[in-house]
């Protein structure tokens, strides 16, 4: 009896997990918008805690098999997620609710703050989250081919940055950098300054309506930077560190010591057509037939020694003959150019605060290497952002930020770098560095490396003041006052070691400070009646700016030069040299923002801005503009399921560029110091002529958009068009020579601006295992000159600038040179003879078939040097939970760049005495079509010539993946978060370009990995 009760309690036991599953049922579904009540197609339905799942149908219908005890879990983008038991059911309605989604994000606009899905105009936003795991030196690495429109080059040195334009050139001779705006304040200092580990968002401002409230300084576009402000609750601190490594994208390197030995043999054979080939052969390298006898024989006095011969044939020098026979070779490349430039960022903020005040403080640093040797940067910088609300109708506050940067850099000289023999000496026998490596002119590319002392510090203060009061009638009043301080110093001195420091050495001092303010005055009003709504700002601006600057210089320091640069005062040749400045400007504008029951926007406004750098005559001028947007998908007669936005944009505005030099109207004066045989006299005179009538440069811009946003929101899609005339361009007019001028700025000729871009964003997989997103790119440009000075030819057509090479109906960046077919090659001679030229000469076409070279008749509109279109892709991924990876590819395509290197412009005196750049060249035995011979002849074409070679490229521009370190890890230690990342930049390219790389062509770019950490308290 015993034995079966055990056996049956046995059974029972191995029977046990079988009785407690439930068996598999099949439940159906549908899944609503709680607002509307309408399906919900492509929804994520899946059985909790496994890969089980489905998505719904267009009718928003799923059916599904789990166990009857399940869990649903129910998830679309801009939804919330949902957990439903099913508890045995087999039918369910799940209600999503809608999550604030992308179209109701806050974007910043001028003195302001709008909903995405109510802007007029067009304008981008760029979330700093999407690059917190990237190594960034300045803001730019972030909107590098991210925002369509906005083009930007890569800086090469430590310090980072680019130039940025947005929408193509608009100007030939004013600055075309767009107008910064840090926390609703015009700044007007270096992007250097500002750390992007503060940064929370940035906004562009692309077309004239939404950057026409900036008015006198916006026609090159608006770029807003919103830093990171305080939250309510406890102190929140949070570190991050960052190290990365750098090396150049593309070896561009010398001829190396062997290279170097055939090259000189080239050149010298080159140089000498009536020795036999072999004679600048290695003695122990002869070719098949000749024999040493025959080799010796070929001079008329040759040396003993068969390797001094050779290298007496080759001209070495008597420093490179003993480094060669003693086996000493300088690899100058390995010297200058480093592979493993070190890169360190940390960063420490702290916020909080509460109902009646926020704060947000945070220090940053960061330590650069550049990839040329001397190339370092440094810059500490701290921000201090606090808000104060001391009643309900009053908030004051000011965002603060201090930068002191180390820009004191002094850095090898790559041009002496490619002449460099490799048999040089570095040093001289008693180790101090040697002038001349090779006891010739090619000076050594180290020398002011280590001969220069330099001392370059730049520190600055930026801060906005401000005050937000609630009046009455619901109008808000703020008052902001954003003064900038500058203090610089530029230190040098050039030991007698160095060409420049000559016998006993030369110093200078520049010193420079600043002060700018600007002074905002702004009202605004929001009201709505029914179904009208409406925004209205007004602004009164005020702003000065001074500045300060000196320069003192001195040489041939007695009794010695120890004291460098603080001790200018015992050269014996000072000078010195003074420039202070100051202007004045002010501005009114008021902006109007209407809408119609929410279908039906209108932005429209007008500012008027006045400043002292123009004539008398027209010290103001005033900038309209007005934009229209109908949301088509409001309308009650539209019925798309799968449309949630689709929104027509039209706006046309007039702004204005007032970048020049700011006493560019006046009659300006200069002192020349002379003797007249008897004393020394001091005499003043005019330098320019006064422009009373100089006025505004001016872009008139139209902007047709259009938004559309599908799946809701899974899918958005911006497109924009625009044409952009710019009038009254800053220009110099060049004055015939009796007037005893040579220019007068004037304003001159007319700009055009074209162009298309395209912004497509996809979720393209969203569950709880996988989110994978797009974001795509596309742009192009077209600019052209209208006019230029007025001055036309016989036949009624405009004659063009030659000297800057501008070109009425031809586009700024249109290269205008001789057109190249290619080599001429040996059986061509004859035919290369008649104009002028030999067999590894460029073959260039002759228009008009004279036989001569002439700029005017036979030079021709060859191609572009900016891109004909612009990509950019990124793919952002998060899996597994805790993961998050992305990727971005940059492209562009269709210029081409000067490459002075293929024209081998030889022929001087010390071309056989100096090395080059390792690139291919022509021979009898090598008759290549794509580079010269190593002499050259170029002497034949009127007006100079220029070699182009396409850099069109694709880029593997960023990558990362990220790693959040589990929750219930971090709880253990009380840390909110932490999070491990590896990013890399300018990975890999495709392009034909030959030299450094497609984008920094002459200079080398940094391919950079980097590791960090970051965590949050």
């Amino acid at each position: 009896m015993k034995k079966n009760l055990l056996l049956f309690f046995v059974l029972a036991l191995m029977q046990t997990p079988f009785f407690a599953q439930d068996a598999n049922i099949t439940v159906t579904g549908t899944v609503i918008d709680q607002e509307d009540g309408m399906p919900v197609i492509g929804a994520n339905v899946v059985e909790k805690g496994t890969t089980n799942g489905i998505l719904t149908n267009f009718d928003g219908e799923f059916t599904i098999e789990i166990p009857s005890n399940a869990t649903l879990v129910v998830s679309y983008i801009g939804y919330g997620t949902t957990e439903i038991p099913v508890a045995g059911q087999t039918n369910i309605e799940v209600l999503l609710k809608t999550e604030v989604s992308e179209l109701d994000e806050v974007v910043v606009v001028g003195y302001g703050t709008m909903k995405k899905s109510d802007l007029t105009g067009s304008v981008a936003n760029v979330s700093s989250d999407t690059y917190k795991d990237q190594h960034m030196t300045q803001i730019t690495d972030m909107l590098q081919g991210t925002v369509a429109g906005l083009n930007m080059t890569q800086g090469t040195t430590a310090a980072g940055g680019g130039e940025i334009e947005v929408r193509g050139a608009n100007s030939l001779n004013a600055s075309t950098q767009p107008m910064i705006v840090v926390d609703g304040s015009i700044y007007n200092g270096s992007l250097r300054d500002i750390n992007p580990a503060d940064v929370k968002s940035i906004d562009i401002l692309k077309d004239a309506s939404s950057a026409a409230v900036y008015g006198s300084r916006a026609s090159s576009g608006v770029i807003l930077i919103t830093t990171k402000g305080g939250g309510k609750g406890k102190p929140t601190v949070s570190f991050t560190s960052q190290l990365g490594m750098s090396s150049p994208t593309n070896d561009f390197a010398p001829n190396n010591a062997s290279e170097y030995l055939t090259f000189r043999q080239d050149v010298k054979r080159a140089l000498d057509t009536e020795s036999p080939s072999y004679y600048y052969n290695n003695p122990s390298q002869l070719p098949t037939g000749v024999t040493l006898d025959q080799w010796r024989n070929a001079s008329n006095n040759p040396n003993a020694d068969n390797t001094r011969e050779w290298l007496t044939r080759l001209t070495f020098f008597p420093v490179e003959t003993e480094n060669y026979i003693n086996g000493n070779t300088v690899d100058w490349y390995d010297k200058i150019i480093r592979k493993g430039a070190v890169q360190q960022k940390y960063d420490l903020s702290i916020n909080g605060g509460s109902d009646e005040a926020t704060y947000y403080w945070s220090m940053g640093y960061m330590d650069n290497e550049g990839l040329v040797l001397g190339d370092d940067y440094s810059a500490l910088t701290t921000r201090l952002n606090l808000n104060f609300k001391p009643t309900k109708w009053m908030d004051i506050g000011m965002n603060t930020q201090y930068t002191n940067r180390d820009e004191s850099s002094v850095t090898a000289d790559l041009t002496d770098m490619y002449r460099m023999s490799p048999y040089g000496s570095e040093y001289n026998e008693d180790g101090t560095i040697k002038r001349y490596p090779n006891d010739f002119t090619v000076e050594n590319p180290l020398l002011d490396y280590y001969g220069q002392d330099r001392e370059n510090k730049i520190n600055t203060i930026f801060s906005t003041l401000y005050t937000n009061i609630q009046l009455p009638f619901g109008i808000k009043y703020k008052l902001s006052f954003q003064p900038r301080y500058e203090f610089s110093r530029d230190y040098n001195f050039w030991s007698s070691e160095t060409v420049t420091g000559g016998q006993s050495g030369f110093a200078t001092r520049e010193e420079y400070s600043s002060f700018n303010w600007i002074l905002d005055n702004i009202l605004t009003w929001k009201k709505e009646f029914g179904e009208h709504s409406f925004d209205l700002t007004l602004l009164q601006s005020a702003e000065q700016n001074k500045s300060w600057y000196s320069y003192l210089q001195n040489e041939q320091f007695t009794p010695n030069e120890n004291l460098g640069f603080n001790g200018l005062q015992y050269g014996v040749n000072p000078a010195v040299s003074t420039n202070d400045t100051q202007s004045n400007a002010d501005a009114s504008m008021a902006r109007l923002n209407y809408s119609f029951g929410d279908k039906y926007l209108l932005t429209a406004s007008v500012r008027r801005d006045g400043y002292s750098a123009f004539g008398q005559e027209n010290p103001r001028a005033t900038f309209p503009a007005v934009a229209l947007a109908w949301k088509v998908s409001s309308e009650d007669f539209f019925n798309v399921d799968a449309i949630s936005q689709l929104k027509l944009r039209a706006s046309w505005g007039i702004n204005g560029n007032r970048d020049i030099d700011i006493y560019g109207a006046l009659a300006q004066t200069q002192s020349d110091i002379y003797y007249d045989g008897t004393n020394t006299q001091v005499g003043v005179y005019n330098s320019t002529l006064a422009n009373y009538g100089l006025r505004w440069e001016k872009t008139e811009s139209i902007n047709l958009g259009l938004d559309l946003s599908l799946y809701n929101n899974r899918v958005n899609l911006g497109v924009d068009a625009y044409l952009m005339k710019t009038v009254d361009l800053l220009m110099e007019r060049k004055l015939p020579e009796l007037t005893g001028y040579e220019s007068i700025l004037s304003n001159l000729g007319e700009l055009e601006n074209k162009g298309v871009e395209v912004s497509l964003s996809t979720v393209n997989i969203s569950n709880e295992d996988l989110t994978w997103r797009t974001d795509l790119t596309f742009s192009l440009n077209r600019n052209k000159i209208n006019s230029l000075f007025g001055d036309f030819d016989e036949n009624g057509e405009e004659l063009p600038d030659y000297t800057n090479e501008w070109f009425p109906d031809h586009a700024i960046d249109e290269i205008w040179n001789y057109n190249t077919l290619g080599i001429w090659q040996v059986d061509e001679a004859a035919e290369a003879a008649l104009v002028g030229l030999e067999p590894g000469d460029w073959k260039v076409e002759d228009v008009n078939g004279d036989g001569i070279y002439d700029e005017l008749t036979d030079k021709q509109f060859i191609g572009y040097t900016e891109p004909r279109f612009r990509l950019g892709m990124r793919n952002q991924f998060n899996f597994l939970k805790n993961f998050t990876a992305s990727i971005f590819l940059r492209g562009e395509f269709g210029q081409v760049s000067a490459f002075s290197y293929a024209l081998r412009q030889g022929g001087s005196d010390t071309y056989d005495r100096r090395n080059e750049v390792n690139i291919p060249y022509w021979t009898p035995e090598n008759p290549i079509n794509d580079y010269p011979r190593l002499i050259t002849n170029t002497t034949v074409y009127g007006g100079g010539i220029q070699i182009y070679k396409k850099n069109s490229y694709v880029r593997v521009q960023d990558l990362t993946l990220s790693y959040n370190i589990p929750e219930d890890i971090m709880d253990r230690y009380g840390i909110s978060n932490a999070r491990l990342f590896f990013s890399g930049r300018n990975l890999y390219y495709f392009s034909k370009w030959p030299g450094w790389d497609p984008q920094s062509l002459n200079s080398p770019l940094a391919k950079t990995y980097s590791i960090g950490f970051s965590l949050t308290l």
